[in-house]
């Protein structure tokens, strides 16, 4: 009963909160890791890349978990054209809350992206997108193995023209975000199952997943594919040293590492991801990460074996934990600005994101 009740004041919470992510999700935590992580558990969260990580996930039996982030990139050209608002490239914002119990997890998330972004006098204009996004996970398993399921409802709607004024920039980006009106967008409206397997044997993890093997959108009626399967089908591996050594004791300093290929049967976006975590433990809840990682595009088999700087991605970040709160700072850096073919328009992605979880 008492479950009920809080999952009850969960979904009203929520009700008033509305913003989204797409459909390929990520722990935040692992995003400073290259957003690695089918077969990573860094936190409550991490059953997002692979719902059989939700069998082993951190935390209780039973936990809330409710995160706030705010990502966009920063152009070095805004800032020399003095143009207005230079801070607001592309910013998206988002909510999400989960509620999960020993096998069983239900998420709501909500995002507010601006788009297509013009240059006025003393303003700017974007379009504005809306997605809320309603998840149920479902994990068994037998060490050392553990599936899972997912279904996702995806819905969309969007607002078009947003102004953002240069003298009102906070007050218009929560008003335009949160407060006005936006019309639903039927046609992009997405139903879809996926699954997870994982082997786990604690230092060493593998794990499969695919976002879509089952999928509806718009008024269309489910289909089931195997093409779309093998599309965002996804593999990895990790390897973690203990936290504590063989007398109980907290090790100082835990090593996590990740190697992941993503959406392994597309042509578009298959990418290899690597991250990297270092953690300083200072209690079993206190603890300091720093991480690091590279992601990059593979357009074709053949160039999982090959190292193209032009589509890497380098990312790094910075988690504390403090007991049940975490905090997550995350940049996303083009490797050709360590290449030297970077131009004034080109980016830097940065994300800043705040968590807890009882």
């Amino acid at each position: 009963m008492k479950r009920m009740i809080r999952m009850s004041l969960v979904l009203l919470f929520v009700g008033s909160l509305v913003w989204a992510y797409p459909l390929e999700q990520s722990d935040i935590g692992s995003i400073g890791m290259a957003s690695a992580g089918v077969a990573l558990s860094l936190s409550p969260a991490s059953f997002f890349a692979n719902p059989a990580l939700l069998y082993i996930r951190e935390g209780s039996e039973s936990s809330l978990y409710v995160s706030g982030s705010y990502e966009d990139s920063v152009v070095v050209s805004n800032f020399q054209d003095g143009l207005p608002n230079p801070f607001l490239e592309n910013p998206n914002s988002g909510f999400c809350i989960s509620f999960s119990g020993s096998n069983l997890a239900l998420t709501i998330q909500n995002q507010s992206s601006l788009l297509d972004r013009i240059d006025r006098a003393n303003s700017t204009q974007y379009s504005g997108t809306k997605k809320t996004l309603f998840q149920l996970d479902w994990a068994i398993g037998k060490a050392p193995f553990s599936i899972g399921l997912n279904v996702k409802a995806l819905a969309v709607s969007e607002r078009s023209p947003i102004e953002i004024r240069s003298d009102h920039v906070v007050t218009d980006y929560l008003v335009e975000t949160l407060i006005g009106r936006y019309e639903p967008v039927e046609s992009e409206s997405l139903v879809q199952a996926g699954f997870g397997v994982l082997l786990d044997y604690d230092w060493f993890k593998m794990g499969f997943a695919s976002n879509t093997f089952a999928y509806a959108q718009g008024d269309d009626p489910i289909q089931i594919s195997a093409g779309e399967l093998f599309k965002t089908l996804a593999w990895g591996f990790s390897l973690s040293t203990p936290t504590y050594d063989d007398n109980n004791q907290l090790h100082l300093l835990k090593l996590q590492s990740a190697l992941d290929l993503y959406n392994i049967g597309s042509t578009e976006n298959r990418e290899l991801r690597f991250g990297l975590d270092v953690k300083v433990q200072l209690l079993p809840t206190w603890s300091v990460s720093f991480k690091t990682g590279y992601k990059e595009v593979k357009p074709t088999p053949t160039d999982i074996f090959k190292f193209n700087p032009g589509n890497g991605m380098h990312t790094l970040g910075l988690s504390l934990q403090l007991d049940t709160f975490l905090f997550d700072l995350a940049c996303k850096i083009p490797l050709a600005w360590y290449w030297g073919g970077n131009d004034d328009s080109s980016s830097v992605g940065i994300l800043l994101a705040l968590s807890f979880a009882i």
